[in-house]
């Protein structure tokens, strides 16, 4: 019901204000009403709307032309426009705010532009057909002020309809109401001046408020400043005041004129008026995301820097102090490589260089803290490019992955341990093997294979505990007495070997004769506390360059099968 009485408003004052009796209306906002109105519901609504509107429109058109069936034609032809542009809105996706970006506006003009092409030429056709009136003139006044009609009004409409406009209003300050009051009120007294003075054609005067208005009130300031400039100049030139009026005679011409200005004025506002509703709506969602990720940098273990395009730190927030062991503020200047440890500040380089030299990858890095050689980070960085797509700078994400490197050595000793007696595994030690020979470049590397003398026996009279704690033992005292790049491995069984790497044959015997020694001079304590003696043999090979595996293996083997041949507890070196 309201808006079949705000359609009748708008459609009888239209006719009384810019037709004459007999003449179609120089602009029609009411079909942009109805429009704004439908596209608010569900098409299972559109029939009781379409009807009152057409109640509405059929009344004003018979108080204003007398003429029944003029008024049911035109009213006919208003809603068959209306349910066209209706369908183009939903063809051409133009749903919500047609002044969101550049592109809803071009959306909005295309289908504002193609709605009247029908009703146009068929209200033309009624205006010839029952009042004489020139098809062509006609078409072009009906064309354009529907099609103005449906640009200038339907934005406002739709504010209206959602409640934007009521809630732009309300979120404004008393200060910038007073602002947009004093804008509007600007447009119209310059609107005044312009369409009311017929001294001189100054129609460019009204650019400077209306873009002022754009500027400053956004896209609902803009759409009321097009409408107060249409409908001053609209009514003052069609009761025969202003420049156009007074260069031009004909009321057609007039109107046309009118028009055709109106449109240029319209088409160079609302572009820009888009645009900045566009930058002002990323500024809002940008200034929102900064908000929310400084937010959560505040709250989070994890640190965010920003990079220029020499790797300094120009900004930061998070967990720096913890990470990297300096206040935010202290970081700002400083190259991130310097604050790593010095090992790693390579491999920070390379991944700040990855990301530059390819925008829109994402380059990784693991370092340690300078000064914390323990501690593990992780580097995460990613180009910020300009519009032209050059990166000059980068945005980093820092993370504590200690524990996660943890894990993974944890990992990889499992994968390469033996889990009784914590020697490396058979594949392990075979690779070490395999890595010492192929560097080998002198005769200084030496492999002892280490078998346990009566190990069965130990297993069948003391119990496979007994026979488990004799070699966890057994390791312990290989690894009390080798260095540390020296390589212990569980072959099998109770068969173990050493890698001695950077070792001479001599130096090889003396060592394995001094684990012999140790073995055998002090007891093995079982699990019940009874003490066991236990012996070894051992059987010693030197490696040459480009000696192979297999080679190596075979003459330490041959070596301790002599050892044990020849009464055990002894050390026999390969002389093959």
């Amino acid at each position: 019901m309201a808006g079949g009485v705000g359609y009748f408003l708008l459609a009888y004052g239209t006719i009384l204000l810019t037709g004459d009796g007999h003449d179609v209306a120089a602009i029609w906002p009411a079909n942009a009403l109805l429009l704004a109105v439908i596209l608010s519901l569900p098409k299972a609504r559109w029939l009781p709307c379409f009807a009152a509107a057409m109640t509405a429109n059929l009344l004003a058109n018979l108080l204003a032309f007398h003429a029944p069936p003029t008024a049911l034609l035109y009213a006919a032809n208003n809603m068959g426009e209306v349910l066209i542009a209706g369908w183009l809105v939903q063809r051409l996706k133009a749903h919500g705010d047609p002044l969101a970006s550049v592109g809803s506006v071009v959306r909005f003009t295309l289908f504002a532009a193609a709605a009247p092409i029908v009703s146009a030429a068929a209200g033309a056709a009624t205006a010839h057909y029952i009042h004489g009136q020139p098809f062509w003139a006609v078409y072009r006044i009906w064309y354009f002020a529907d099609a103005l009609g449906l640009l200038i009004f339907t934005p406002l409409f739709l504010g209206i309809v959602a409640g934007d406009l009521s809630r732009w209003i309300r979120e404004m300050s008393p200060g910038g109401r007073f602002e947009a009051a004093g804008l509007l009120l600007l447009v119209a007294l310059c609107g005044l001046f312009t369409f009311h003075t017929a001294g001189y054609p100054m129609l460019f005067i009204l650019n400077a408020p209306i873009l002022l208005a754009t500027f400053r009130l956004g896209r609902f300031g803009t759409t009321i400043a097009l409408i107060i400039a249409t409908v001053i100049g609209m009514v003052c030139t069609m009761f025969g005041r202003g420049p156009i009026a007074a260069m031009i005679a004909d009321k057609g011409e007039q109107a046309l004129f009118v028009q055709f200005y109106l449109a240029i004025l319209l088409l160079s506002t609302l572009p820009v008026s888009a645009e900045l509703q566009a930058r002002r709506t990323l500024a809002r969602r940008l200034a929102e995301s900064e908000a929310g990720l400084r937010l959560l940098a505040s709250e989070s273990a994890d640190a965010l820097v920003r990079l220029d395009d020499r790797g300094r730190c120009i900004q930061s927030s998070g967990a720096t102090t913890m990470l990297l062991g300096v206040e935010t503020r202290e970081l700002v200047g400083q190259a991130l490589a310097t604050l790593v440890d010095p090992r790693d500040a390579d491999a920070v380089g390379i991944a700040f260089a990855e990301a530059i030299l390819r925008p829109g990858s994402v380059a990784y890095c693991e370092f340690r803290p300078h000064g914390r050689s323990e501690d593990w980070l992780e580097g995460t960085m990613r180009a910020l490019v300009d519009q032209e797509g050059r990166a000059y700078g980068a945005i980093g994400a820092i993370r504590d992955i200690t524990m996660r490197k943890e894990r993974e050595v944890s990992l990889v000793l499992a994968a390469s341990t033996d889990s009784l007696t914590g020697a490396l595994n058979h594949a392990a030690f075979m690779e070490h093997l395999d890595r010492a020979l192929a560097r080998l470049a002198s005769s200084h590397l030496a492999l002892i294979m280490v078998d346990v003398d009566h190990f069965k026996q130990v297993n069948d009279g003391h119990g496979h505990l007994a026979g488990d704690q004799v070699l966890v033992e057994l390791h312990d005292r290989l690894r009390a007495l080798l260095r540390d790049h020296d390589r212990i491995g569980r072959l099998g069984g109770d068969e173990l070997a050493i890698l001695l790497d950077g070792t001479a044959e001599e130096l090889a015997l003396t060592i394995a004769e001094a684990i012999r020694v140790s073995v055998a001079s002090q007891p093995v304590i079982l699990p019940g506390g009874r003490p066991l003696d236990i012996s070894i043999s051992c059987g010693v090979a030197q490696a040459y360059p480009g000696m192979s595996r297999e080679a190596l293996m075979r003459r330490a083997d041959d070596a301790l099968y002599a050892a044990k041949g020849g009464g055990r507890d002894r050390v026999v070196i390969s002389d093959a």
